[in-house]
């Protein structure tokens, strides 16, 4: 089958990926049972919105009593991953009286937020969960002060970013290891955490297989002063990947290793496919069909590839990955379609778009130049 035949088949290919970096070994029939548990817990959370709009409250007990139960989550830095029904988290907490921060980056603030704050009225609760993205003047300030302050402060480990976004993460991050892939990850919060000594509580909530919620929290620490924080950032980032791996069905932010992959760090792109040697000759080739024979001659794909978020050009067949220089994704649909001749593609794009990126997926092996 041709790399354009392959393109059905795109979607499962990437998503694979991403879960060969937790089961190396993952093959497709284990990625379509991962969708279908996935659906079953869907199912749950539609049930549980129902019933607490209908004032059935039960699913919301456990999560009272693990407060009763560990009074010290009124204050300090609660860690966590977006696992199950996760937007509860904050509800034991204001329903006892505690103004509570959430901790996130601004994209995440807009996506989340709308969604919590509808279910905190759909139960009744006051309007005191407090929202603090990083990228507010002085966050880091605000965020010490209510820590100091003895405020329950929540932070999503898989958040992973900060100053500079998600290409800084790549570039500078700490190193992390999962089972199958090297990512990058955040480490100012190993820092703060470091900083501030601040009680740090890891808790997870998740669904129970009948629809339960199952509320789960790991001892509490104090780091100090002289401890590593690049330590501390991978202690915490074991703990939350090895809840991930026990439900991988109930992590909702997938797209966190896509954009965290120490592979597509600047340093780390493949090196161009052609050998040296021949790049000269194939450009002159190359430069002579758009002249002379544009109408008649092709250019093919020969890689599955995408361009993924932060200009990065994923040669899925191969798992390589190059700068995409500005290449759109969008911009690759005419290939996939099919061959597109050149004069097609001037047409389309441009000619210095095909003198530099129609030239350059030939180059680094991705397309080839045909008859058809």
């Amino acid at each position: 089958m041709t790399a354009v035949g392959n393109r059905r088949r795109a979607g499962h290919c990437w998503e694979l990926w991403n879960l060969r970096a937790f089961e190396p070994d993952a093959d497709l029939a284990r990625l379509r049972q991962l969708r279908r548990r996935r659906k079953r817990f869907a199912d749950f959370e539609v049930q549980a919105i129902r019933q607490l709009a209908g004032r059935r409250r039960g699913l919301l007990d456990p999560g009272h009593r693990l407060l009763a139960s560990c009074p010290e989550l009124a204050a300090g830095l609660i860690v966590t991953m977006h696992i199950g029904p996760y937007q509860l988290l904050p509800e034991p907490l204001l329903r006892a009286g505690i103004e509570t921060t959430v901790l996130l980056n601004r994209h995440a603030e807009r996506k989340l937020r709308p969604q919590a704050e509808q279910l905190m009225a759909t139960l009744g609760l006051p309007d005191r969960l407090e929202w603090l993205t990083i990228e507010t003047t002085m966050f880091l300030r605000s965020l010490i002060r209510r820590l100091r302050g003895g405020r329950p402060v929540i932070v999503f480990l898989d958040g992973n970013t900060g100053t500079g976004g998600l290409a800084a993460t790549r570039e500078q991050g700490v190193d992390f290891r999962l089972p199958g892939r090297e990512i990058r990850v955040r480490g100012g919060l190993g820092r703060v955490i470091c900083k501030l000594q601040c009680p740090v509580h890891p808790l997870i909530v998740r669904w129970g297989v009948g629809g339960e919620v199952i509320w789960h929290k790991e001892p509490s620490q104090r780091w100090h002063a002289d401890d590593d924080p690049a330590q501390v950032t991978r202690l915490l980032y074991d703990w939350g990947f090895g809840e991930v791996m026990r439900t991988p069905e109930q992590w909702f932010y997938w797209d966190m290793l896509t954009e965290s992959y120490a592979c597509f760090s600047g340093s780390r792109f493949g090196e161009e496919a052609m050998p040296a040697v021949l790049r000269d000759d194939f450009t002159r080739a190359f430069h002579i069909c758009l002249s002379r024979a544009p109408q008649t001659v092709h250019l093919i794909l020969q890689k599955d590839i995408e361009v993924w978020p932060g200009d990065v050009l994923a040669n899925a067949t191969d798992d390589r990955f190059y700068a995409a220089e500005g290449l759109q994704d969008t911009e690759l649909a005419r290939l996939r379609a099919g061959a597109a001749t050149l004069a097609e593609l001037v047409a389309h794009h441009g000619r210095d778009w095909v003198v530099y990126h129609g030239l350059r997926l030939c180059l680094l092996g991705l397309a080839r130049l045909g008859s058809s």
